[in-house]
């Protein structure tokens, strides 16, 4: 399975684009609140179902997971308890346990994956999963690596990620009911 996690746009273009290719036989694609809308310039055949379901959603509860596999697509909604890339593995977690695949590929921005990956392996740590990380490729993503740091943007966005991954790596090294704390989790 491939699993794309929700934020910026180009990381759902590139896993439609392995999912296509034949990389994997199922697709899930996590989509915030804010995404829905930009869904169909990725080429998403399910994006007029999601806007309808979006629209049918409460604003505070707009986390789509939409899966696309040989028996078509499935848009579902997913109610995190939080909204951050920790609380979306959590959500993951639960979604798999009705069909645990044996691996599975996360795909994300460069930079944000080594957060991915410890949210990731905590989550999953008693699972047999084989998991591979596959970031978006420099030509697909809005944050370029060369000369990162001269663009304002990009300096911003890598400087949030290494606190975040920070504040990541020590909270996760807590036991679960503290992680939960730190984390503010609902239910």
């Amino acid at each position: 399975m491939i699993f794309v996690l929700a934020g910026r746009l180009e990381r759902k273009g590139y896993g439609l684009e392995l999912y296509r290719a034949g990389a994997a036989p199922r697709l899930l694609l996590s989509v915030g609140r804010f995404e829905v809308s930009k869904m169909p310039t990725v080429d998403f055949e399910g994006a007029a179902e999601l806007i309808v379901e979006r629209d049918r959603t409460a604003p505070g509860e707009r986390h789509f997971f939409c899966e696309l596999n040989a028996a078509g697509v499935h848009i579902e909604t997913v109610r995190l308890r939080r909204w951050n890339t920790y609380g979306e593995m959590l959500g993951l977690r639960a979604y798999l346990e009705r069909d645990m695949p044996r691996s599975v590929m996360i795909i994300s921005t460069d930079v944000h994956l080594r957060r991915a990956a410890s949210a990731f392996e905590r989550v999953f740590r008693d699972t047999p999963i084989e998991v591979r990380y596959c970031a978006v490729p420099s030509r697909n993503s809005s944050v370029r690596k060369e000369r990162w740091w001269t663009r304002s943007a990009d300096r911003k966005f890598v400087v949030k990620e290494i606190v975040k991954l920070a504040g990541y790596r020590a909270i996760l090294m807590m036991p679960d009911w503290a992680i939960g704390r730190v984390m503010r989790l609902r239910g």
